[in-house]
């Protein structure tokens, strides 16, 4: 896997010291052409439940914070409208295939459940 997108749930897991979460950025950082993306709205999400955890995040350069643009917005909109939790919405957006990624990235996370049916590969890490 050369990107991964983080949920909030993950992050939440990667600030308690989950030692495959810590594996893989500890492995990005030797390793040039791996991708770490955490979604602005999980990183708030998770910040909300564990404070300092987006300034633990946010000094670690090999994971991207991807800010949600107009047509993310809209794309996250949409699924909130259809009743998905805001901290998935985002993630299922940069998880889906996209030009960028024709075959999309997979999402970790510990409720894989949770994305059923938005056509979204996930990595449970539990």
């Amino acid at each position: 896997m050369n990107g991964v997108v983080f949920d909030h749930t993950a992050l939440l897991a990667f600030g308690a010291g989950h030692q495959l979460l810590s594996g893989l950025v500890v492995q990005a950082h030797r390793e040039h052409g791996r991708h770490l993306f955490v979604p602005a709205l999980c990183l708030a999400g998770a910040a909300a439940q564990r404070p300092a955890l987006d300034e633990h995040i946010g000094a670690l350069p090999v994971l991207d914070v991807v800010e949600l643009r107009h047509s993310g917005a809209l794309a996250v909109a949409r699924l909130v409208k259809q009743g998905v939790d805001w901290r998935l919405a985002h993630a299922v957006v940069l998880g889906r295939p996209d030009p960028e990624w024709p075959q999309g990235r997979p999402v970790l996370t510990e409720t894989p459940k949770a994305y059923a049916g938005f056509g979204v590969v996930t990595v449970d890490v539990r």
